[in-house]
């Protein structure tokens, strides 16, 4: 045998005893990515089930922001009524402070400018009032 042909002898049996050696390596390998594989599987599973769920709750999120918000508009009326009130309060409780102080010869002058200037506030009030009772009529006739 020549020397090339003992090289050649020599290679094959050093590769011949890596690939003995590599056997057990590959096959854990093969098991890793087969356990990897399963992972990623259940795990996208699981992202899929949790991004329903979210959606669901967001949907719930928006409705319930909705009503809410229709709540708060119905509100807003109320709320100015009871500003104009408040106004309307104020506003007579000035004009008897300056009626009161005037003399008795400006008493008409004042009651003009408490009619003129009162007026709207106190009916609004009076809306307000009736508002009230129908809403409290209505919850007792539900409640009944």
């Amino acid at each position: 045998m020549d020397w090339l042909g003992i090289g050649v002898f020599i290679l094959s049996l050093a590769f011949a005893a890596l690939v003995i050696l590599l056997i057990p390596v590959f096959k854990k390998l093969t098991e890793t990515l087969g356990h990897t594989a399963e992972t990623v599987e259940s795990v996208n599973k699981t992202v899929g089930e949790v991004s329903g769920e979210a959606t669901v709750i967001l949907h719930n999120v928006n409705e319930t922001l909705m009503d809410v918000n229709e709540k708060i508009a119905q509100l807003n009326p109320l709320f100015k009524i009871v500003h104009d009130t408040g106004e309307s309060a104020h506003h007579l409780t000035s004009t008897m402070v300056k009626f009161t102080s005037k003399k008795a010869d400006h008493a008409q002058a004042g009651t003009d400018i408490l009619d003129r200037n009162n007026l709207e506030g106190i009916l609004r009030g009076a809306a307000f009032i009736y508002y009230l009772r129908q809403a409290k009529k209505d919850y007792d006739h539900k409640n009944a």
